[in-house]
């Protein structure tokens, strides 16, 4: 049942990437979604899934004529959500790799803190 989930929210990315394209669709707002769902599955486990997820968004969202750069909430808007959608399969690489320290922290940001 959960490769059918994820074979729809697959068709429906790709569907979204088509249509970001047009400057007056709200179809990256799927987009967005989307890669919150694949930093989700990701972090479950579902990397090869999560990883196609996260290119076709990222694609939909980067190549999006919609989003203004220069409103300042959006700026800090895409940041976040890239750190969500990717922090989950970032999260979900370190637990396969047997790295689960609790000396690693804020790995999402990319920054890896020792604490002492």
């Amino acid at each position: 049942m959960f490769k059918v989930i994820i074979g729809c929210a697959v068709i429906f990315s790709f569907v979204c990437m088509l249509l970001a394209a047009a400057p007056f669709t709200p179809a990256v707002s799927g987009s967005f979604i989307m890669l919150l769902f694949a930093g989700a599955i990701g972090y479950k486990g579902y990397l090869q899934s999560s990883l196609i997820l996260l290119l076709i968004n990222t694609l939909a969202v980067i190549g999006s004529p919609g989003i203004n750069l220069d409103n300042t909430q959006t700026l800090l808007f895409l940041p976040i959500l890239f750190l969500i959608s990717f922090g989950g399969v970032l999260l979900s690489e370190f637990e396969l790799a047997g790295i689960n320290d609790s000396k690693l922290a804020l790995v999402t940001t990319g920054v890896c803190l020792v604490f002492k």
